[in-house]
């Protein structure tokens, strides 16, 4: 069994540092080494725009209002239940700091911005005794060697050469690509924090990893394909010379390389995705295990395309769990109740059971002047997907895949001397479709980056903004090649562990492993332990290893004391409240029309699940605590419950 021991989290400081500004972050972490103690360090993105209380599309810099608001909203959701007393800003931007202030207590924020300020600026002391000296191309090894030595970092470009690699015995083993970033400053305090031993390997060029989905579904069919080998070369060459037999789990901070295929998945392995904050996955993860949001509710989605699926199994097994089972199930498993359920109703666990993996579409070349009158060609993937949006309208989601932009490959070096504005201005060309022309032909392959779920009426990609109400549950997406992309957008939503398949898989295959899953984790309750068992429960040879496991060791499904709705109700109706506020306080037109329809969602559903006398019967809920306008609300989902419909949801 996978060791359990989680550790916990410094609540007197955190650290959120601007991207770049790794140095000042392992620095810092390193006067911070109690053991058994996570010291947390958020990354905050590049915002070259300040804050503002309207995103407002049509003003310049949308698009990095957008990106701060939404870390900002993450970290502060994250903080708010550490609730640390001081809050470290490093090497942020005014523009950066605009976002965070808008949120946090200012009182708690102490500002640093140089290495040269540590030592005025810091709330606690400067630990004593002689430090490691590292070069800056170094620094990950500097921190690794400081913080399990018990001494504090500094740089020095004249530093010996240090090793990449800690090993002392630990349970488990951390290998980590690393660049430098302040990621992988979180991913080493993380180590130090369970005790693990670890591994510092160089970094996996992404956009090379993102053409890994392709790539394994070809080699899945004969294990030969030589567009492999250079993934295996490069997974071979940063594990040589460990032996993983000692070790009861390893864990891969990684862009995207499956470690655990190419182990063969001889211990427990799970992964974390390197490219997002990982220092946020991983609070958010201690944080569910120290005080756990338990809804004891499980969310089964699945259109019902499959002669034979798991779904019945799954819902037995965890409705035996006493956990309250919501299914999506056949007609019901629509494109918008997967992002209304999926988003806002409160869940501890979801699984999917559908058809998955890279989509067709179109290829669209589109033309567009910039706000100077300069022609400019954007070529791009386009995904579409469609769902009904109530009488006859129908609401059309886009994805598109940037491939080109005036002949240079999206990306692409050249691109960096566009001036920003250009770029403003594609997208708004992209979403008020104010081109000069536009050329779009069908593309009948399935098209890289277009990960899809197949629902009942059109195809669902992801684009989660949030998950069970902004909690963080466990998602299990059984379709085929939900590894990838998909994955991404999951965990960058608030998934605190998902399981996804690399390549395509077999229907016998994909019911028996989740059916093994299933059964071991109500059993143990250790998600890595029960992945640990489905892996070695698949024997059918061009399936083995095909299932991947993103998230950390310690994970556990909450138990489920008595069967019961009442944390279902409470958290709907929290959310419910909370956005009525949100809506009548908003200035913001665009946030006010888009948390309609949320709040429309969250009112049906409590009407929906629960009487009148039912509202006024949970012992969990006590009317007398809620201001005027709240039992105002109230009243209003008693009246609309009066008339509620019935709906073929269970």
């Amino acid at each position: 069994m996978v060791p359990s021991t989680v550790p916990r989290i410094e609540s007197r400081w955190v650290c959120i540092s601007a991207r770049g500004q790794a140095a000042l972050a392992a620095v810092i972490s390193s006067y911070v080494r109690d053991s058994g103690v996570y010291f947390l360090v958020f990354e905050f993105p590049n915002i070259d725009v300040p804050y503002s209380p309207s995103s407002d599309f049509g003003k310049d810099g949308y698009l990095g209002r957008v990106l701060g608001d939404r870390a900002a909203h993450q970290v502060n959701n994250c903080l708010a239940r550490i609730q640390p007393d001081t809050i470290l800003l490093l090497g942020m931007t005014e523009n950066e700091k605009s976002y965070l202030r808008a949120r946090l207590p200012a009182e708690r924020l102490i500002e640093i911005d140089t290495l040269a300020e540590l030592s005025s600026k810091l709330p606690f002391s400067k630990p004593e005794g002689e430090p490691v000296r590292c070069k800056s191309s170094q620094l990950i090894e500097g921190l690794l060697l400081a913080k399990f030595s018990h001494r504090t970092l500094a740089i020095d470009e004249s530093a010996e050469p240090l090793t990449d690699r800690h090993v002392h015995g630990g349970d488990g083993i951390l290998l980590i690509e690393a660049d430098g970033a302040v990621t992988d400053v979180a991913a080493i305090n993380y180590a130090f924090a369970i005790d693990a031993d670890v591994v510092v390997v160089p970094g996996i060029d992404k956009h090379q990893v993102r053409q890994l989905p392709r790539q394994l579904q070809a080699w899945s069919k004969d294990k030969s394909h030589y567009e492999f080998q250079w993934a295996k070369h490069a997974a071979s060459k940063r594990i040589k010379g460990v032996d993983f037999s000692p070790y009861k789990f390893a864990t891969f901070f990684t862009e995207g390389l499956p470690y655990g295929l190419f182990i063969k998945n001889a211990i427990p392995c799970s992964h974390v995705m390197a490219g997002l904050d990982c220092g946020l996955f991983i609070a958010n993860a201690l944080i569910e295990e120290h005080a756990p949001s338990n809804s004891a509710s499980a969310l089964v989605f699945s259109p019902e395309l499959f002669d034979s699926e798991e779904t019945g199994d799954v819902c037995k097994i965890v409705d035996n769990d006493k956990y309250t089972v919501t299914r999506l199930l056949g007609k019901s498993a629509t494109v918008k109740n997967l992002t209304n359920y999926g988003s806002y109703f409160p869940y501890d666990i979801m699984h999917i059971c559908a058809h998955g993996g890279e989509t067709n579409g179109y290829f669209v070349v589109q033309e567009f002047k910039d706000r100077e009158g300069a022609p400019h060609k954007i070529e791009f993937y386009e995904v579409v997907g469609f769902s009904p949006a109530g009488g006859e309208m129908v609401s059309v989601h886009r994805k598109a895949i940037f491939k080109a932009f005036d002949g240079f490959p999206w990306m692409s070096s050249p691109l960096k001397r566009f001036p920003r504005y250009i770029f403003e201005d594609l997208m708004k060309a992209l979403k008020l479709d104010s081109s000069e022309k536009v050329n779009r032909v069908s593309f009948n392959s399935p098209i890289a980056l277009s990960c899809h779920i197949q629902c009942a009426d059109s195809i669902h990609q992801g684009q989660f903004l949030c998950l069970a109400g902004f909690s963080h549950p466990v998602v299990f997406n059984n379709t085929c090649s939900s590894s990838h992309e998909i994955a991404l957008t999951i965990i960058h939503a608030g998934a605190r562990a998902y399981i996804g398949t690399l390549w395509s898989v077999g229907n016998k295959t994909a019911k028996h492993a989740a059916k093994v899953f299933y059964e071991e984790l109500v059993r143990q309750r250790n998600l890595l332990t029960a992945f640990f068992a489905m892996s070695k429960a698949v024997v059918n040879q061009q399936y083995q290893d095909v299932y991947i496991f993103w998230g950390l060791h310690f994970s556990t499904l909450p138990w489920a004391m008595v069967k019961s709705d009442s944390q279902i109700f409470d958290n709907l109706l929290r959310q419910y409240l909370s956005w009525l506020r949100k809506i009548e306080t908003t200035p913001d037109a665009e946030v006010r029309r888009n948390s309609i329809p949320i709040a429309r969602f969250l009112s049906e559903e409590l009407a929906r699940r629960f009487t009148k006398e039912r509202l006024d019967g949970v012992k969990a809920f006590d009317p007398s605590k809620l201001d005027q306008q709240e039992r105002g609300a109230l009243e209003e989902i008693n009246e609309f419950s009066r008339g509620a419909s019935e709906v073929e949801i269970e």
